[in-house]
């Protein structure tokens, strides 16, 4: 069994994760990861064939401020706003200061004309680093359920 206080942590990095998504504070985003980091989003079919082709791929954190530079200063997307859901958070391991962790998440968007829809429903798989008090996150894989998404992805997950 893991500490309640670890498991709070955990819960309120999930949050804030999200409220940075969701408030659009994307220049944020990449200081949730360590500079090491590897963030990648595959769709079910291809995790369980073992496969890492999917949508979003980064290997480090200057990829990823690459990434938040591409949306804000180069794509043309229209105009969209998210909302995360982030339930079922689970620590699974922990070894020192490394913890892997595992949540359920949901993804709307509604785009300009004010339709939402359900953008993904996945599974994240994290590893976290808790060196120096704070989390950060060392790997995050996102497993969305369908082969599809129903829309872009545009913003990171």
């Amino acid at each position: 069994m893991f500490d309640l206080e670890l498991r709070a942590r955990i819960a309120d990095l999930y949050a804030a994760y999200a409220e940075c998504i969701c408030d659009g504070d994307l220049a944020q985003w990449p200081e949730f990861f360590r500079d090491d980091c590897v963030y990648r989003i595959v769709p079910r079919t291809n995790h369980e064939r073992g496969l890492r082709i999917g949508p979003m791929f980064a290997e480090s954190k200057g990829a990823l401020v690459d990434r938040i530079t591409a949306i804000k200063e180069t794509q043309v997307h229209a105009a969209r706003a998210l909302n995360h859901n982030v339930s079922g958070i689970r620590i699974v391991s922990a070894d020192g200061a490394l913890i892997n962790s595992r949540s359920m998440i949901t993804v709307y968007q509604t785009l300009v004309d004010g339709t939402t829809r359900l953008l993904l429903t996945a599974r994240t798989f994290d590893k976290l680093d808790s060196t120096g008090g704070d989390l950060k996150i060392v790997e995050r894989l996102v497993v969305f359920d369908s082969e599809l998404l129903a829309g872009a992805l545009v913003y990171p997950v």
